[in-house]
C-alpha cells in the first residue's frame, strides 16, 4: 500500500495511509443476479407466454436473488445510512400513513399523465411497458399501504417527501422544500429511465428467443451471441435497479444531480435526444466495421474480437458491482469494488474504447478524408462521455466517501501504479542536461 504525501509544513501532520473505502455494495449481488438472469431467461424460453409477462418473469427471479443476497449475505437492513431502525419506533399513526399514501399515488398520477402527454411515449416503442405498468398496477396497489406503513413505524423522520407532497395539496407548505426537490428529481430519473431499460430488455430477449438455442461454433457466431448478451444483462440488471429503489435495502437515493447542464450531457445520450444529435455526432461514416476489415486474417480476426468482448464484459462488470444500486445521476452509495477498485469509470472507458475497435474510424475504407472525420465525431462521442464522467464526480463529491474513493484511485489506482512503474526521466537520460 502507498503513502499519500502531502506538502509537509511545520506542524502538518504525518502522510496517512490511503485505503479503499468500502463498497456500498458488494459483488455477490451483481453475480446473483447476473446468474438468475441467464438461468431464468434459459428456463422460459419455451413458456408458452407473452412477451411482456416472460420479460416481467426474468427480471423478477433476477431481482429476488438480489435481494435475497443483500439481505441475507450483506445484511443490509442493518445499515446505519437507511435512517431508519429495524424495531418500530412508534405506533401506528393512520393519518401519516393515509397522507404519505396519496403523496405515492399523486406522484404515480404525475408521472402518468406526462407519459400521456408527452408524444414521445405515445410510440409503439414504449408498448411493452405500458402492458408491463398496467399487469404491476393491481400488485402495487396491493402492497404500496403496507409497505409505507412497515417503513412509517420505522422511520427516524416520518414526515418524508410522500407525507409533505399530500400536506402541501391540503395548503401546508413545508418549512423544508429539499426534501420535495429530491423526491421530484429522483422520482423523474426513474420515469425516464424505466421505460426505455425495460422496453430494451424486452426486446433483447424477444430476440434472444427467437434465435436458436445454441449458436453455431465459430468465432462470428460465438462473438454474436456473447455481445448481445452481455448487453442484455447490461439493460436487465439496470431495470431491476431503477425500479427498486427502497429504504428497507438501503439503495435509496441519496442526492440527484443538481444542476441543469449534468442532466442534459447524460440524457443527451438516450432516447428520443439522442435521435437529435445523432445526425451531428456520425463517426461510422463508412459504414465499415472491425469485422470487414479483419476478416481476410482469421487469427487478427479472433484477437480484435475478443479483445472488445472483453470491453464488453467490464462494462458490464462495471454495472453489476452497484448491485442494486445502479441509476444515472443519482447517488445511491459510493461503489468501489470491481473494475471500480482500479479507475473511477471502469463502464465509460471500456465502451468508448469498444467503439474505436468496432467502428475502426482510422481505417480509410473510403478514403482519408472520411477516415479523419470519423476519428473526429468519434471523438466528440468521447468528449460527452467525459463530461458525464467529471460532473459524476462533481456530484458524488459531495459525499466525503467518494472523496476518500478518488484520493485512493489517484495514489493506488491502475494508472497511477502504471506511472510509477515508470523511470523517473533522469534517469533514463531524457531531459538531462550534459556538459561539453
Amino acid at each position: 500500500m502507498r503513502l499519500v504525501a502531502e506538502p509537509q509544513e511545520a506542524d502538518a501532520p504525518s502522510p496517512i495511509l490511503c485505503e479503499r473505502p468500502r463498497s456500498a455494495s458488494g459483488m455477490l449481488t451483481g453475480a446473483a443476479g447476473v446468474l438468475a438472469a441467464v438461468g431464468g431467461a434459459f428456463l422460459l424460453r419455451d413458456w408458452t407466454q407473452a412477451g411482456t409477462i416472460k420479460t416481467l418473469a426474468v427480471l423478477g427471479v433476477t431481482a429476488a436473488a438480489m435481494v435475497a443476497v443483500d439481505r441475507l449475505v450483506y445484511r443490509v437492513q442493518r445499515n446505519a445510512g437507511r435512517e431508519m431502525s429495524r424495531q418500530p419506533q412508534r405506533g401506528f399513526d393512520w393519518l401519516r400513513i393515509v397522507q404519505k399514501l396519496v403523496g405515492f399515488w399523486v406522484t404515480i398520477g404525475i408521472i402518468a399523465a406526462l407519459y400521456a402527454v408527452i408524444p414521445e411515449y405515445q410510440n409503439a416503442f414504449y408498448a411493452p411497458f405500458k402492458d408491463a405498468a398496467l399487469l404491476l398496477l393491481p400488485a402495487l396497489l396491493v402492497v404500496s399501504p403496507f409497505y409505507i406503513a412497515h417503513v412509517d413505524r420505522r422511520q427516524d423522520d416520518p414526515v418524508d417527501a410522500y407525507a409533505q407532497l399530500a400536506m402541501l395539496l391540503g395548503g401546508n407548505r413545508p418549512a423544508d422544500w429539499r426534501p420535495m426537490q429530491l423526491h421530484a428529481r429522483g422520482w423523474l430519473v426513474k420515469a425516464f429511465f424505466t421505460p426505455l431499460m425495460f422496453v430494451f430488455v424486452h426486446n433483447d430477449l424477444e430476440a434472444m428467443w427467437s434465435s436458436p438455442a445454441i449458436a453455431q461454433l465459430d468465432f462470428e457466431h460465438v462473438f454474436g451471441r456473447l455481445y448481445d448478451l452481455m448487453f442484455l444483462l447490461d439493460v436487465l440488471l439496470a431495470t431491476v435497479t431503477y425500479v427498486l429503489t427502497l429504504r428497507i435495502l438501503d439503495n435509496h437515493v441519496r442526492s440527484v444531480e443538481p444542476t441543469i447542464g449534468g442532466w442534459i450531457i447524460c440524457v443527451i445520450c438516450y432516447r428520443p435526444l439522442v435521435d437529435v444529435q445523432g445526425p451531428y455526432v456520425q463517426y461510422e461514416l463508412d459504414n465499415l466495421y472491425w469485422g470487414d476489415v479483419f476478416a481476410p486474417y482469421p487469427l487478427l480476426y479472433m484477437l480484435w474480437g475478443s479483445a472488445i468482448l472483453f470491453l464488453v464484459f467490464i462494462y458490464v462488470w462495471s454495472t453489476a458491482s452497484f448491485g442494486l444500486r445502479f441509476s444515472n445521476l443519482t447517488h445511491r452509495g459510493i461503489i468501489t469494488n470491481g473494475p471500480y477498485r482500479w479507475v473511477k469509470h471502469p463502464a465509460y472507458l471500456a465502451k468508448n474504447l469498444s467503439w474505436w475497435m468496432i467502428s475502426v474510424p482510422f481505417v480509410a475504407g473510403a478514403g482519408w478524408r472520411t477516415a479523419i472525420l470519423s476519428c473526429i465525431m468519434l471523438g466528440a462521442a468521447n468528449l460527452i462521455y467525459y463530461l458525464r464522467a467529471r460532473t459524476e464526480e462533481r456530484h458524488l463529491a459531495t459525499d466525503p466517501v467518494y472523496r476518500d474513493y478518488q484520493r485512493y484511485i489517484a495514489s493506488e489506482g491502475l494508472f497511477a501504479r502504471l506511472l510509477g512503474a515508470l523511470p523517473p526521466l533522469a534517469s533514463t537520460g531524457i531531459g538531462a542536461k550534459t556538459k561539453n
